[in-house]
């Protein structure tokens, strides 16, 4: 059993240092993960995206977009969203309730981007055009408008931890912390 998921305040902890750690290390757990959106002409869908930011305090998560993806029309139109992740090492499941809001990048962010990066926000071919070869996308130019900033205010989260004891299940929000059954 892993000391870490034992108690309330220990599992919260692990979640916020699981995401933390997706920000520096790419290998890590927390580096991609899943979020899943819903809209009325597209019904619900989910993708990966990088984890760019965390700010513990405010409880937000940051990621970056193509202004032109369909992923910014759902959320225009519902901005709320789940993400989830697995830590493999410890057999957990985090699964956050968000609420998504986006603004453009900054030039300092755009300037720290490197080349190869920076193809991701071309902006013609937008995402989701039929293109004759792969090379096609990269003969794009690359905007800095074409990016945007999407900020997940995390608003409750729950894990479920997968151990040779038994499951073990917790809901956490602003205020209360609890376990519940799995």
């Amino acid at each position: 059993m892993s000391d870490a998921l034992i108690t309330l305040n220990g599992t919260r902890s692990f979640v916020w240092d699981e995401l933390e750690r997706g920000v520096v290390d790419k290998t890590a757990p927390g580096n991609l993960l899943v979020i899943a959106s819903s809209s009325r002409d597209h019904g619900p869908t989910a993708r990966i995206v990088v984890l760019r930011g965390v700010d513990r305090d405010s409880r937000t998560l940051t990621f970056f977009t193509h202004s032109a993806s369909q992923k910014v029309a759902n959320f225009k139109e519902d901005e709320r969203a789940k993400i989830l992740f697995w830590c493999p090492e410890k057999s957990l499941q985090i699964r956050l309730s968000v609420t998504i809001s986006m603004s453009p990048v900054n030039s300092r962010i755009w300037e720290k981007l490197g080349a190869g990066t920076r193809l991701n926000y071309a902006v013609d071919p937008t995402p989701g055009t039929p293109i004759e070869h792969p090379a096609a996308a990269l003969q794009a130019t690359p905007k800095p408008s074409a990016m945007l900033q999407l900020d997940a205010r995390v608003s409750e989260f729950e894990t479920l931890w997968i151990s040779p004891e038994g499951l073990r299940r917790a809901a956490f929000d602003n205020e209360q912390s609890r376990w519940i059954a799995p």
